[in-house]
């Protein structure tokens, strides 16, 4: 079996030139290979894929007839093409590496050691950190993090350096010496040497001034602060430093300030209270300590019965006399319960028996109050007994029997008094009242009934309909008049039918001003559109927005009310809710326009000012995003750059966002004919996204900028490359960029290999053009060298060594190449009778070129045999048998060369 499929594979290498069988087992060694190179590339080992997949490729033709392509294509598919080019990218991406580190070591060799120096550090691991994220090498990780912990040495050297000459700057010399050790653990250099002996030489002086600065202290301890004064100043004349400034500074104002209290007292004491209470105002301010200064300006305000300021002055002052004062204070007031509860803790003698006074006056009072309100309610004077009521609950507290009175009698007949006339400007006012004094779901329903008559007769007080039934709306489904309705006969209430025909008559009521009066229609129309906005993101019914209490507020009347409710409306919106939280704020008109799609109307609606909350922020960015897409949706581009920045950090954090201002770019893109406007627009685009496209756009426009300079001579190949390669690290797979670098490249390396070739450098060429990336560079100095080496002879004037030396570079350089190959087995060969010749095996040499299948081969060492003998014979320095023997070896190789015909003759070789 085996034979016959021997027969096979040879009778198939002569029919088709490839052995069928053994393509047939190399084949899926070539997958496995391929497979596994392509995981190690993955893997970023591309150093070893590369290795792998030139195996794998050397096994088959690289030139392969069209048979052999056949069997690869039935066997293999695009496999092999497609390894193929796999391997260019991933030599590509070696040389790349390569490159960036060789740009690396360059840094690592610039630096000279000095440990306040980190920049080169700093960019060789930049650049190290590039290599990463192509290849994986262990090698440039290990230095990497060596590098690492040497900048990090550094850096902490330098923060240590800079903190110990801030403390010797400041005249902390013996803190600045501590820190200048801990820095000279790290590194101990000259000038580390030198700023710890300046230092030295101040401790002296320090220990001095730090000694004076101890008995200042005690001193200010003391009270005694003229003699601390004194004494300081004494010492700072000598060693001025910032911690003795700041200490007599503080001892003069609280000099300055014990002077005014001095002052404030006697002032107070001689009767002028107006002098006595500016004389505490200063004291105050001066002094440490103003608790005694507030209480000065306490019993002055006392004295001249002005009690609020008394208090002002009082409040959160802890201490007996403080809260002895606000008691009597409070007393002075009338108010008797709240000086109670401040004298209640008192130990003073004497103050229970005037406690008990209070406690009697108290009583006293709320039984009057009590009786007053009775007599009202007989009289059914219901609106003064409403106003005793609430005062009588403001001033003693909660109070059953009162608020049971107030809620039961006084203010249902109140309210039925009201809706029994038919002014519904008193009934609205009146029902507004009831709803900011108690907001809850009853006086909610009677405002947004009270408003839906007035609006009928006054079309000008839409906007309170509008507010007042939208928040109605928010809380239909908890509305009590909307339970047990009697003519629906026990069915439920369809609540989203009466929502619907209640936005319907808003809409209708708001459509019939837009003939008579645009300006105020748009006005309501963005009112309403936010608050129907703001109700379909609260839910039906609501479950998330602003709370009083327990009622929803949409955004009208969070807005409207906010000066009074501010502290009690209740935030019951998720966080991650931005946009029904943001409906709230003053940016809620542009934001609701901004949704409903009516970009050029938010434009208008932006408010000028705005608060500094996240929330605020938030919509703020939110509005400038649909500026500027409304901007490029109308291709002005320019008006767009400024929103647009606004908003980037909530584009960035949107991929819809992201992807819509990517496709709005694409099509401004298209917009634009002046080179410069590309060139600009691109810069927008990139800053703003960094997406693929506004990558691809800049690098493209920006490389084609340095083509024309390059043109125009505005710039060198030198300085062009650098900026390319800058072009490069905004797109690194631009075509545009790679093409043109490499084009530059190739220029610089040409000039480069004809410089050296000029000054017959032919290694260092030779050299360079096997570092380039290029493979025409290649070609170019390979034919270079096969060139000179024809030339050369043809011409006989160049040695062995000089036509197996160029034969080899050029092999080097296009191993590939069948020209190539044939001029390097030819100097090979050569070569190999040389080294015969030089081992003295001149009949084994001279069978060798006998032999060769190249006739040049054995003309050349013919020649050089005549040419030895004739050297020898004009040098008389050879014997007549070596030369004899030269000829006959000469004779063997070429017998009838006519030139050669008189030294054969002369020397008897037949």
């Amino acid at each position: 079996m085996t034979s016959i499929f021997d027969s096979l594979n040879t009778l198939s290498k002569t029919l088709l030139g490839v052995g069928i069988v053994d393509a047939w087992k190399q084949a899926p060694q070539t997958k496995k290979a391929s497979e596994k190179a392509a995981q190690l590339a993955q893997n970023k080992q591309l150093r070893e894929a590369v290795i792998i997949a030139e195996k794998a490729l050397a096994v088959w033709s690289k030139k392969p007839g069209s048979w052999e392509r056949l069997i690869c294509q039935l066997l293999l598919g695009k496999l092999l093409d497609n390894l193929t080019q796999q391997l260019k990218q991933w030599r590509y991406q070696v040389a790349e590496v390569d490159k960036l580190a060789a740009n690396a070591k360059t840094f690592l060799k610039q630096d000279r050691g000095d440990p306040l120096e980190t920049q080169a550090l700093a960019s060789a691991i930049t650049i190290y950190q590039r290599c990463t994220k192509i290849i994986h090498d262990d090698r440039i990780s290990r230095v990497i993090k060596q590098c690492q912990k040497e900048l990090q040495r550094r850096q902490q050297f330098l923060n240590l350096v800079t903190k110990a000459q801030s403390q010797a700057e400041n005249r902390f010399y013996k803190n600045a010496i501590a820190v200048y050790r801990e820095a000279e653990k790290l590194y101990s250099t000259e000038s580390l040497r030198q700023a710890i002996a300046a230092s030295v030489v101040q401790v002296q002086q320090e220990e001095i001034y730090e000694a004076a600065f101890e008995k200042v202290q005690q001193a200010e301890s003391e009270g005694r602060l003229q003699g601390a004064i004194a004494l300081l100043k004494n010492a700072l004349a000598k060693f001025s430093r910032s911690d003795g400034l700041d200490l007599l500074q503080k001892l003069q104002k609280t000099f300055k300030g014990r002077e005014q209290f001095r002052q404030g007292l006697a002032a107070e004491k001689a009767g002028d209270f107006k002098a006595a209470a500016s004389l505490y105002k200063n004291a105050k301010l001066l002094l440490p300590n103003s608790t005694d200064s507030q209480i000065r300006l306490a019993l002055v305000a006392i004295k001249t019965q002005e009690w609020a300021t008394a208090l002002t002055h009082l409040e959160a002052i802890p201490g007996e006399q403080a809260a002895y004062l606000r008691g009597f204070t409070y007393a002075q007031q009338e108010d008797l319960q709240v000086a109670y509860k401040e004298w209640l803790g008192l130990s003073t003698p004497n103050i229970a028996k005037q406690r008990e006074i209070l406690k009697n006056l108290s009583q006293r009072q709320r039984l009057l109050r009590l009786q007053n309100i009775e007599h009202l309610v007989a009289a059914e004077n219901w609106e003064k007994a409403k106003t005793e009521s609430t005062q009588f609950l403001q001033k003693f507290g909660s109070d059953p029997l009162v608020e049971q009175n107030l809620n039961e009698h006084i203010q249902p007949r109140l309210e039925a008094e009201l809706w029994k006339g038919k002014d519904w400007r008193i009934i609205a006012d009146k029902v507004e009242e009831a709803w900011i004094s108690q907001p809850n779901i009853t006086t909610l329903h009677n405002l947004a009934v009270a408003n839906y008559y007035l609006a009928q007769i006054y079309p000008i007080k839409l906007a309170n309909l509008i507010f007042s039934l939208s928040t109605a709306l928010a809380n239909l489904t908890e509305d009590p008049s909307l339970q047990d309705v009697p003519w629906l006969e026990n069915k439920p209430v369809e609540f989203a039918s009466v929502s619907l025909e209640l936005k319907r008559r808003i809409a209708t009521a708001i459509d019939a001003l837009k003939d008579t009066n645009i300006l105020e229609y748009l006005n309501l129309r963005d009112r309403y559109r936010l608050e129907v906005v703001c109700l379909n993101l609260m839910g039906e019914p609501s479950k998330s927005g602003m709370k009083i209490k327990d009622v929803f507020i949409t955004p009208g009347y969070y807005q409207h009310y906010l000066p009074q409710w501010q502290r009690i409306f209740d935030n019951r919106i998720d966080a991650n809710q931005k946009i029904l939280n943001s409906l709230y704020t003053n940016w809620g008109l542009a934001m609701a326009a901004c949704l409903e799609g009516d970009y050029q109307r938010a434009i208008q609606l932006k408010p000028s000012t705005t608060d500094k909350s996240d929330i605020a922020a938030f919509a703020q960015k939110f509005v400038a995003y649909h500026e500027g897409y409304y901007q490029l949706q109308q291709q002005k581009w320019r008006e767009a750059i400024i929103p647009l920045k606004q908003a980037k950090p909530e584009i960035q954090a949107s991929q819809d966002w992201q992807q819509e201002i990517d496709r709005l770019c694409g099509l401004q893109r298209q917009a634009i004919s002046e080179f410069q406007e590309h060139l600009q627009f691109a810069q927008f685009w990139y800053d703003l996204l960094k997406s693929r496209d506004a990558r691809s756009y800049l690098a493209e426009y920006k490389a084609e900028q340095i083509r024309e300079q390059i043109a125009n001579e505005q710039i060198s190949l030198a300085i062009a490359l650098r900026e390319l390669q800058k072009i490069k690290q905004i797109d690194n797979q631009n075509p545009i960029v790679i093409d043109l670098i490499q084009r530059i490249e190739f220029n610089q390396e040409v000039e480069l290999i004809d410089n050296l070739l000029k000054n017959s450098k032919f290694q260092e060429a030779v050299q360079c053009a096997k570092e380039s990336q290029h493979q025409r560079i290649r070609n170019i100095v390979s034919d270079i060298c096969i060139k000179i080496l024809v030339k050369g002879f043809q011409n006989r004037d160049l040695g062995f060594e000089d036509i197996y030396q160029l034969g080899y570079w050029a092999y080097e350089l296009c191993p590939d190449d069948p020209n190539v190959q044939e001029v390097y087995e030819f100097s090979q060969e050569l070569k190999d009778i040389k080294n015969l010749m030089k081992c003295d095996s001149f009949d084994e040499a001279v069978h060798r070129a006998k032999y060769s299948q190249h006739d040049s081969i054995r003309y050349y060492v013919a020649d050089f045999f005549i040419k030895t003998l004739l050297k020898g014979i004009q040098n008389r320095d050879l014997s007549f048998d070596l030369i004899q023997q030269l000829g006959r070896w000469a004779y063997q190789l070429c017998p009838d060369e006519p030139a050669f015909q008189e030294i054969y003759h002369s020397l008897k070789i037949r």
